[in-house]
């Protein structure tokens, strides 16, 4: 099944150098970005000026350093307005930037590898970050470490900032699929990968974001979604600095999970109009916010609530607007979204709402909608949105025959874009295979398979889970956060956010899977009584809900692995579970 193409002339790409260029020379003292602290008040502030400014200096720290364009530099930030800078300044340089997280500098060796990595993966000429980081790598002791790694650290001097920025001498592209930046994956399924974003991609997700969110001079933002994920990158910092945006505070992640209120207090204070986070931050802001705090915030100004990273959990999403119904909080406001790194970051936006199917049938892989009955016999589905980019075709295909599926048939979801990014860098064999398949009814275009299963109705597109991730068992299909979102409130003592379900093989090369639950306890160590109370709770409600019997139930501490922006890494947890068993899985 597909949705229509949607076809228009080819139009211009303007390059975001290009295009802040022509901010600073009409509105030099317009504010951008506002930082602010842990208590939600403004700390440190952008304007259109000192952003010019500061990606002059890195310009020059760059060149001066030897790095040439075309190189790729690793940056290493802890969340502030510096990071702003050293990106627009790698894009002046013409030198492709790298975000990743900053080591823990209490977790410096493994968080070094994993950066050193990263550097390796995509042949970084220099890892690029600024004097904040190395002060708390400095009061960690773990200063001389890094400066002694393999590439070399760049540091600005902030004295040298200041200087009237060379316009003329910054990068412009000869080519609009020039490459642009890097972004790595989340890490979901696998080891992250580095995607390689484009000019023209760059270019037409900053305006179809500008249409989908309604976003102009009068958007005041507020977002705590870390820079270094493509939500937060694009959606969020890409779209102020293209003027996108009146104004956007910048909250750090760290000061939001430290203190999750400080995220509405910034947004009740500042009158935000548009705000994102990812799908989990919806029940962490209910349980950790009290009356009397959400008493105190007039949350009525929020026109856009995007939520995205994860499936749309309908239950979740009733019971945060209803917690926060006295902000003047609409829930006509809720704006869910679906995208990934490989297609630069959304690929459909907005939503009609929940539609519930039969679950029987949905585990077939057929969309039939449910029947007045009981509700373990019900599957809700949130809808993911619609795609409005130009040029467009978003297909549902069987990811064994390559045929399209039918109108009514779960299938892969598979898009082709001008924002489907060029690959994955350095990777020729799986960006053939990720971004080049073809579909066997004849269609020429090639297409982003996005390892996602949905399906479409009425052109909106709904997303059930990943195709990694599926169960299979009796020759039925199910999701493992189906699964998860079923188990989380059995039993008191579970911890909503630490719960993953997988499935190993049954038998050496046969299709069946044998269920296993990962579900960590709030409560009393995993040898007590506690602990076997839970694994009967979990045991009987998969049971009652999916006619499934989990092959074995985990509970104990700190077992479920996740990726930095909070998503299950299921596959992670499987490999540790396959390890300690002394087991390992068939191909």
């Amino acid at each position: 099944m597909s949705i229509p193409r949607r076809t228009e002339p080819p139009r211009s790409v303007h390059p975001l150098t290009s295009v802040f260029a022509d901010l600073y020379r009409t509105d030099p003292d317009r504010c951008l970005f506002v930082f602010t602290d842990v208590h939600g008040e403004d700390a440190a502030r952008r304007t259109v000026g000192d952003l010019a400014r500061g990606a002059e200096g890195i310009r020059k720290l760059l060149s001066d350093g030897g790095v040439k364009p075309g190189e790729r530099v690793v940056l290493v930030h802890l969340p502030s307005l510096d990071f702003i800078d050293a990106f627009l300044g790698c894009l002046a340089a013409g030198v492709l930037p790298v975000p990743v997280a900053p080591p823990n500098p209490f977790a410096l060796e493994q968080d070094l590898a994993r950066v050193f990595g990263v550097a390796d993966d995509c042949g970084a000429r220099a890892i690029l970050t600024h004097q904040d980081y190395l002060a708390v790598l400095d009061s960690a002791g773990s200063g001389e470490v890094v400066l002694r790694s393999r590439q070399p650290w760049l540091v600005p001097d902030l004295d040298e900032f200041g200087a009237t920025p060379f316009l003329d001498l910054w990068h412009q592209p000869s080519d609009p699929d020039e490459p642009a930046y890097l972004q790595f994956t989340s890490g979901t399924t696998g080891p992250p990968k580095c995607v390689t974003v484009s000019h023209r991609n760059m270019h037409h997700e900053v305006e179809a974001l500008a249409t989908d969110l309604r976003l102009g001079e009068g958007t005041v933002a507020v977002t705590w979604v870390p820079h270094y994920h493509d939500m937060g990158l694009v959606s969020v910092l890409l779209s102020t600095l293209a003027g996108n945006s009146g104004r956007t505070y910048l909250i750090s992640p760290l000061d939001f999970l430290h203190r999750p209120a400080v995220w509405f207090d910034v947004l009740s204070r500042v009158r935000g109009t548009h705000t994102s986070g990812p799908h989990f931050a919806l029940d962490l802001m209910c349980r950790k916010t009290t009356e009397e705090q959400r008493a105190g915030w007039d949350l009525s100004s929020v026109q856009v609530f995007s939520a995205g990273a994860e499936i749309v959990r309908t239950a979740a999403v009733e019971a945060f607007f209803e917690t926060f119904r006295g902000t003047g909080l609409d829930s006509a406001c809720f704006h869910p979204g679906y995208g990934l790194a490989e297609h630069t970051m959304s690929l459909a936006m907005g939503s009609s709402g929940p539609l519930a199917l039969d679950r029987d049938q949905l585990a077939r892989g057929r969309v039939v909608p449910a029947k007045p009955g009981p509700d373990h016999h019900r599957a809700v589905c949130y809808g993911a949105g619609w795609t409005i980019k130009p040029d467009t075709s978003l297909r549902i295909v069987d990811p064994e025959s390559r045929l399209p599926c039918g109108p009514d048939e779960v299938g892969e979801i598979w898009i082709d874009s001008p924002t489907k990014a060029l690959g994955y860098w350095g990777r020729e064999l799986a960006t053939r295979e990720t971004f080049h398949a073809e579909i066997g009814d004849g269609d020429p275009r090639r297409y982003l398979r996005t390892g996602d299963v949905g399906f479409l109705r009425n052109d909106e597109l709904y997303v059930t889970g990943r195709l990694q991730d599926m169960i299979v068992t009796d020759g039925l299909r199910y999701h493992a956060e189906d699964i998860e979102e079923a188990v989380r409130g059995c039993h008191p003592g579970i911890r909503r956010g630490g719960v993953a379900a997988f499935s190993v093989p049954a038998d050496p090369g046969g299709p069946e899977r044998r269920l296993i639950m990962l579900v960590e306890s709030t409560g009393e160590p995993a040898d007590s009584g506690h602990a076997e109370e839970i694994r009967q709770a979990v045991r009987t409600q998969i049971e009652t809900e999916f006619g499934i019997t989990p092959a074995e139930v985990v509970v104990g501490r700190k077992l479920v692995r996740k990726t930095t922006s909070g998503k299950v890494r299921r596959s992670a947890c499987r490999d540790e579970y396959l390890a300690a068993n002394g087991l390992k899985e068939f191909v």
